[in-house]
């Protein structure tokens, strides 16, 4: 069941994954300090992973938002201590779509996922070379007033970490005390490999 058109999920009391699909989710798990900032990964990003991820958000198969987080419910109980707010997509691509991707897989934790920035331009990160990404800074930003909890530390999600450039820009923007993504680049992981936080408190 390697092929997407191929992804079986069952509906008994609760969203369940077939055990052979299970086997394509190359879990990562690890750890990094980035900017004295704690960033966890849960998978490692590969063909699997992009074709899934393009039929949930290119051909808005939105059933598949439990896919992800599926297999790590445990997760939820620490996110519950956060105020977890989101990356987001362009005002076009979210009203060509007609969901918000990152906000939607998060959700499936049981959390209420905070949207408190805004991109002033459509931009698709993964049509722009390395360069041009690393302007992305220039095209993000926090939403005036945006109400967020005072009492809550903010944990910052994303679903792919490609670059790094987004997340990184948005640090500067609201200061997360840590940074949870689905799945990161091989590319990234390979350049950051000395960023590992061998022993750190948090989601694992």
């Amino acid at each position: 069941m390697s092929e997407i058109r191929n992804f079986d999920i069952f509906f008994y009391n609760d969203l369940i994954v077939c055990p052979d699909c299970m086997k394509n989710f190359k879990v990562h798990k690890q750890t990094y300090r980035i900017k004295e900032t704690f960033m966890y990964v849960l998978y490692e990003y590969d063909e699997f992973l992009e074709r899934l991820f393009f039929q949930y958000k290119e051909q808005r198969d939105i059933v598949l938002k439990d896919v992800f987080l599926n297999s790590h419910k445990y997760l939820s109980k620490t996110f519950k201590h956060y105020c977890v707010c989101s990356l987001c997509s362009s005002d076009a691509k979210r009203m060509e779509r007609g969901f918000e991707p990152v906000v939607n897989i998060y959700a499936t934790l049981g959390v209420f996922v905070h949207s408190p920035f805004y991109k002033k331009e459509n931009v698709k990160q993964s049509s722009k070379s390395r360069l041009e990404r690393a302007h992305i800074k220039d095209v993000l930003a926090l939403k005036e007033m945006y109400p967020l909890p005072k009492k809550k530390k903010i944990l910052l999600v994303d679903d792919v970490c490609t670059t790094g450039n987004t997340l990184y820009a948005v640090l500067d923007l609201i200061h997360p005390d840590c940074i949870f993504v689905i799945a990161a680049h091989p590319l990234w992981i390979k350049a950051n490999k000395e960023n590992i936080v061998v022993k750190s408190k948090g989601f694992w």
